[in-house]
């Protein structure tokens, strides 16, 4: 085989392998496996030791000798006494607590509760899109984040094999009940109806938006059509994009809309 050739199958064999390892993650479905340099990021990792999960999205940290609460960017959880809360909150457990772990930073340090706003790293693992993958966490606020795309890719995954948070109701009113009209401006409201021909018990259903305003459901009887607004000087539905969560008593998915 001459040296010409061999050079080209050679290139070849690199060229493959390179195009391997950047569609590896899509072609898996799996995308919690990151490589341990900052790829997306100009800031630097920090080694910190997890002393206390507080929910599925915050933790206590001892961040250079100082106890610290981190908010794990780009992820929601369920509030406490909601379905999922106990999963999300026992995944973190599970992983990271009473480990050490690396966080970092994106553009902004902390929030208005003076909580840091990091992305948590145990070995290759990011914490904070796996959670999403495995269906505990839905996607929050990624606009301008280093890793949007990644987190998109877990919530497609996750949304896309019913998994978690995004497991479809079986409830026979599950098939009745539609989002008739979501007006995001003031005075902002939502309508739905039951377009069955029989009653549909909503006792345990919520509404909510993409952050944790929740709204619940009343009965509706046949044909019944029903307004809910959002109270007089609060607003809940974002001008600029926001979603719509309707779930069963069991937090299992009725109706998913966003815009």
């Amino acid at each position: 085989m001459g040296l010409i050739k061999r050079l080209g199958i050679l290139l070849l064999i690199v060229i493959l392998l390179a195009l391997l390892s950047i569609y590896w993650p899509s072609l898996t479905g799996k995308v919690s496996q990151l490589s341990n340099n900052n790829e997306n990021s100009n800031f630097v990792k920090e080694t910190v030791f997890v002393t206390r999960v507080v929910d599925g999205d915050t933790i206590h940290a001892r961040v250079n000798g100082a106890d610290e609460t981190i908010r794990l960017l780009g992820i929601n959880t369920p509030e406490k006494n909601k379905p999922y809360y106990n999963e999300a909150k026992n995944f973190l457990i599970h992983e990271i607590e009473n480990k050490s772990v690396e966080i970092l930073k994106d553009k902004e340090d902390v929030d208005k509760y003076g909580r840091k706003l990091r992305y948590i790293f145990y070995g290759d693992r990011m914490i904070n899109v796996e959670i999403v993958e495995n269906g505990f966490a839905t996607t929050f606020m990624l606009d301008d984040l280093d890793y949007k795309d990644k987190f998109e890719t877990a919530e497609k995954f996750a949304r896309q094999n019913g998994i978690g948070l995004w497991m479809k109701s079986s409830d026979k009113c599950a098939f009745c009940i539609s989002l008739v009209k979501l007006e995001f401006n003031a005075p902002e409201y939502f309508i739905i109806k039951n377009n069955c021909d029989f009653e549909c018990n909503l006792d345990g259903w919520l509404v909510k938006d993409d952050a944790n305003h929740f709204f619940n459901l009343d009965n509706l009887l046949a044909g019944e059509i029903k307004e809910y607004k959002t109270k007089t000087g609060t607003e809940v539905w974002n001008d600029l994009g926001d979603r719509f969560f309707m779930r069963d008593n069991y937090g299992r998915l009725v109706v998913f809309y966003q815009y």
